[in-house]
């Protein structure tokens, strides 16, 4: 098995980063780049999928955590670095989501603090992207997947495809009859 700066080099999503990378770079050194590179879309591909920021954050710290513990098991010629990462990504969020299913849910009073917006910053999101929030919120957990994979992390089809072991065109009419039912929903004053 390549070592870690080897596989780096090879990953697809790594191209123009692999490009400039120094050889002379620890192992270390090498993650922090692909943390830098790769944290945006893991954090919002988790806020997708819990809806609150702090969880979002937590949970992104633990996948590239758990990348670096077994940073050792990838294998280039298996999937894309980014594919691995999201693999990860996607069983840290559904654990947790199954989690939270099994907790029961206590209602805070409005004297203690809560870790969800304050009424202020949920009046300020619009009317539109609220209602568009609770839309997706309805959705099948499957449909929500390719719309936190596709428009939270900002994955191409090929790379969800790649992901969920399904073929490019299948992932892309899904997500075209998902956008299409949510036009639906929307009404049309709000497309």
């Amino acid at each position: 098995m390549a070592n870690f700066a080897d596989w780096v080099n090879k990953s697809k999503p790594l191209q123009n980063w692999s490009a400039q990378c120094n050889p002379s770079l620890n192992e270390a050194d090498l993650f922090a780049d692909l943390y830098r590179t790769h944290t945006e879309a893991v954090f919002n591909y988790c806020l997708f999928r819990v809806s609150d920021r702090v969880v979002a954050e937590d949970l992104t710290a633990d996948i590239f955590e758990r990348a670096w513990r077994t940073r050792q098991r990838y294998q280039s010629e298996r999937a894309a670095f980014n594919t691995w990462l999201f693999t990860i990504a996607r069983r840290r969020v559904i654990d947790w989501l199954r989690r939270q299913a099994r907790r029961p849910l206590l209602r805070l009073s409005l004297a203690q603090p809560s870790p969800a917006p304050s009424l202020e910053s949920r009046l300020e999101e619009s009317e539109q992207q609220a209602h568009l929030r609770r839309l997706v919120q309805g959705l099948e957990p499957a449909e929500q997947e390719l719309v936190a994979l596709k428009f939270g992390a900002g994955l191409t089809n090929r790379e969800i495809a790649g992901l969920l072991a399904k073929n490019e065109s299948a992932i892309g009419s899904a997500i075209y009859r998902l956008m299409q039912k949510l036009r639906v929903q929307l009404g049309p004053a709000e497309t």
